[in-house]
């Protein structure tokens, strides 16, 4: 009897997407020889709007929801062709749902559509594809439209639009909210929040609002808009989370740090100043003064180990201070080698001081960081082997290299290498904090330079201490 009648008619299979059955004008329409050929065909929705809008459909009639009248646009042959369709509930053979579709028997002339008209049906297909639920509400909150992704979102909240209620509102797991929200948007033109939705599972949803008036009744309405943003608000709060626990942990160190360097330099500077007294008693040719001088020296290098843990502290608070001078840079590492000198009697260092101009340099800072280069080279090589020292100009730059020959870095650990408490592979075994690289960094980042590496496991590393000529 379908066969019979003289307008489009098919049914569309909503699990093989395809179209089971058409009567003679509907293979017209989709222009088709037979019903084989067009269920041969793939009709599965090329957009995510489209896909949204067949669910919604099934939803809808597989709730009993009657008969539909849907304007949709079809591409028979590739041209558009949009018709007023009556859309009903089929049962196959089988039991499964599937649609029957009434496309009426008019004809869709693209040429004969005006200008405005193909830039509304292009604003209407761009509406409909959006992944944003989009949603038109009388100011009172009846429903006017929904798009397919907020029509997805209303059924799968379980929500109807009942006359004389507020449809609006029952989305939201916290009304009181959503209406100052909505009240906001009445009275300033629009509104935005993050507002939870009604339901068992938690979802949230970052919701605009914008006033206007509906185009069809010229009635006060809402715009409304909304996108699931549930799994960045979790990001978000795991991310504050780990940064508060991130910031109590370097708040914790730093204390710890301080307490520690402070709690040593008292009993530091008590030894240093017996053992003056004891030299000035012994007189300053004997060896109880000699003795006295090498532990003044030694409680010198603790207080300056101290120093340097401080120091990490003061960048960790950002208050390091910086005061840069003319200087020649050789002095400043001829003391430093003399220093590691001392506590190492047995190495050999190789120094190649070149003719460099005076440079803008705070002495201690550049001190502290040849003793961190200069001791991990001593540290991480061999002991007969020599650590090389060499500073030259190149160009408008000076750069103060030290060389070993020692364990050398992992090319998997090179990008961290600078990274606070970062600590190589391959130097379990030795002591050390993984702060020290760190620090030195940040030196060189107050005199405008730059600390580099290069380095080849089990061969030795080299770093250079980069400063600008000004």
């Amino acid at each position: 009897m379908l066969g019979l009648i003289d307008r489009a008619l098919w049914i569309y299979d909503f699990d093989k997407t395809r179209i089971v059955w058409a009567n003679a004008q509907g293979l017209a329409f989709w222009q088709a020889h037979s019903v084989a050929e067009l269920a041969a065909r793939d009709f599965n929705p090329v957009g995510q709007g489209t896909a949204e809008r067949l669910g919604n459909l099934r939803v809808a009639l597989g709730a009993g929801g009657g008969t539909r009248h849907e304007n949709w646009t079809y591409f028979p042959g590739g041209e558009p062709c949009s018709r007023e369709c009556r859309i009903s509930a089929v049962s196959l053979e089988d039991g499964r749902l599937a649609m029957l579709v009434d496309a009426g028997t008019g004809t869709f002339e693209r040429s004969a559509l005006p200008p405005d008209f193909t830039y509304e049906l292009r604003a209407i297909a761009a509406v409909r594809q959006s992944p944003l639920m989009i949603s038109l509400c009388t100011h009172e909150g009846q429903w006017l439209m929904h798009n397919p992704a907020a029509e997805a979102l209303v059924n799968r909240l379980s929500l109807i639009n009942l006359p004389g209620f507020d449809n609006f509102l029952a989305m939201f797991a916290h009304p009181a909210e959503a209406a100052a929200l909505r009240s906001k948007a009445l009275q300033k033109g629009s509104a935005h929040g993050i507002q939870q939705m009604a339901g068992n599972t938690l979802r949230l949803h970052q919701i605009t609002l914008r006033r206007l008036n509906d185009p069809v009744t010229g009635r006060l309405s809402l715009l409304l808009s909304q996108q699931d943003v549930t799994r960045a608000q979790r990001l978000e709060r795991r991310l504050k989370k780990a940064l508060v626990r991130e910031k109590a942990m370097v708040e914790t160190q730093r204390l710890f740090l301080s307490i520690t360097s402070h709690d040593f330099r008292t009993p530091l500077t008590i030894i240093d100043g017996a053992a003056r007294r004891i030299g000035r008693m012994a007189g300053s040719d004997s060896a109880i003064a000699a003795r006295a001088d090498a532990i003044r020296a030694t409680a010198t290098r603790m207080a300056q180990a101290v120093d340097r843990t401080l120091g990490w502290s003061s960048i960790a608070e950002g208050k390091v201070a910086f005061h840069p001078e003319l200087l020649d840079i050789g002095p400043l590492l001829e003391k430093a080698v003399a220093s590691q000198r001392t506590l190492h009697p047995d190495r050999a260092f190789v120094i190649e001081l070149g003719d460099v101009p005076s440079l803008l340099l705070d002495a201690g800072l550049v001190e502290r960081s040849l003793d961190n280069l200069l001791s991990n080279a001593l540290k991480y090589s061999p002991q007969g082997a020599s650590v090389d020292v060499r500073c030259i100009r190149r160009g408008k730059r000076v750069e103060l290299s030290v060389t070993d020959h020692g364990i050398g870095v992992p090319a998997a650990d090179m990008r961290r290498l600078f990274t606070r408490f970062f600590r190589s592979a391959n130097t379990k075994g030795t002591k050390g904090t993984g702060i020290g690289l760190n620090a030195v960094k940040f030196y060189m980042g107050l005199h405008g330079g730059k600390v580099a590496v290069r380095s080849v496991e089990g061969e030795g590393s080299t770093f250079t201490l980069v400063f600008p000529i000004r």
